[in-house]
């Protein structure tokens, strides 16, 4: 603890121990001996071990098994200080990446089963290598192995109070780059530096870094959605967006917006116009209890019925919660094949991600939300509308 009071440890022992138990009964449900994860979000839910590690493959593990309430962290040796910092709950295991086996380890942590258990690892996860797996399947045979990246991140998407408090102080961050977005635009810009003043704004304001780069397009590349920010230099009536998230404890808040350098065109105001109402309409379909894949259902409806259906190939959007790179979502996807019911606690941002290849027009508006009893709550403050700002 800082003499400020920040603490490098997020959560207390006891939520920790909460989730693991959460977790010993789901896998009891699924006949689960043990799970073993190397995805670095699941590894700090469940420990509180914090640190941007996870990218070299095979360095980090983390066991958890049905009949111990204490999980076990195997770690590479250089980073047992992050460890000594920020594990609330676990064991450690240190080795020497490329002396050490990490299959052998995960063996050694799991001790004796009868060769007959079933053993879940999270193989839909972003840093389970088919290397890595396939390693980790022969030393564990010949028990079962089996998926389970989704069966734990379930117990994610419906957050704590202490998660929903770092979700609103991740709303702040956001909402100074937003505002960033908004002001500093001017002819002659590039891409890169707008970037730059918003992860400036947020970074400043205190935002930890994001899972996923400031996505931004603008001109005759602004029909891209998932573009990364490039050299080009605005020029008058162009219009810009931006998507990007403030981020506390790794809990992201994601935002976005588009504007014009001067009026906007007719082709604008009417993807504009479309996409504040088909947004609208699956912000409406949110309701507790409620299919969420109901939500896109009735976005793209909305869009059908203004003849603007061949203009949105992307998702209505992703549930939120902590993160690392390379994805900043969790197991929630916010289109019409989810059969995921909404609940209180839940966290998502929803967006219209207009693209029109054919004329290469493009809009993009949206925010993040955290489901309340009743309704969803918005959480960042950007505006579901085009604006114009001035060209300089």
């Amino acid at each position: 603890m800082t003499g400020s009071g920040w603490s490098f440890r997020a959560f207390s022992r006891e939520e920790h121990e909460t989730r693991v138990a959460r977790t010993q009964k789901l896998m009891e449900q699924q006949n689960l001996a043990a799970c073993v994860c190397t995805s670095p979000e699941l590894i700090y839910y469940f420990t509180g071990y914090e640190a941007h590690t996870h990218h070299a493959i095979g360095s980090q593990a983390l066991v958890l098994k049905a009949d111990d309430a204490i999980p076990r962290l195997i770690l590479r040796d250089g980073d047992i200080p992050q460890a000594d910092e920020t594990l609330t709950l676990g064991r450690t295991r240190a080795f020497r990446l490329g002396a050490e086996d990490l299959s052998a380890l995960v063996v050694e942590q799991l001790g004796a089963l009868s060769g007959h258990a079933r053993i879940g690892l999270d193989l839909s996860g972003p840093t389970m290598s088919g290397a890595l797996s396939g390693t980790l399947a022969q030393a564990l045979a010949p028990n079962e192995i089996t998926d389970c990246w989704r069966l734990l991140g379930q117990l994610r998407t419906a957050l704590s109070p202490a998660e929903i408090a770092y979700m609103r102080e991740a709303a702040t961050y956001a909402n100074a780059g937003i505002d960033a977005l908004f002001s500093k635009p001017v002819i002659g810009m590039s891409e890169i530096e707008l970037a730059a003043e918003i992860e400036y704004a947020m970074r400043s304001a205190g935002s930890d870094y994001p899972a996923v780069p400031t996505w931004m397009a603008s001109g005759p590349r602004n029909h891209c959605q998932h573009a990364m920010a490039s050299p080009y230099r605005f020029q008058s009536g162009d219009l810009i967006h931006a998507e990007f998230a403030g981020v506390a404890r790794r809990y992201h808040v994601v935002t976005m917006g588009s504007l014009v350098l001067g009026e906007p065109d007719p082709r604008m105001m009417e993807m504009a116009e479309a996409a504040q109402i088909a947004y609208q309409a699956g912000l409406d379909a949110a309701q507790i209890g409620r299919r969420i894949g109901d939500m896109e259902a009735e976005y793209r409806r909305a869009l059908a019925e203004l003849g603007m259906s061949d203009c949105c190939p992307m998702r209505f959007g992703t549930g939120l919660s902590a993160a690392y790179p390379p994805v900043w979502e969790n197991q929630i996807t916010v289109q019409f094949e989810c059969d995921d019911v909404l609940e209180e606690g839940m966290a998502f941002y929803i967006h219209s991600s207009m693209q029109s290849i054919e004329d290469k027009h493009g809009m993009l508006m949206g925010g993040s939300y955290l489901m309340g009893s009743i309704s969803p709550e918005r959480l960042d403050k950007a505006p579901i509308a085009l604006r114009s700002l001035a060209a300089g």
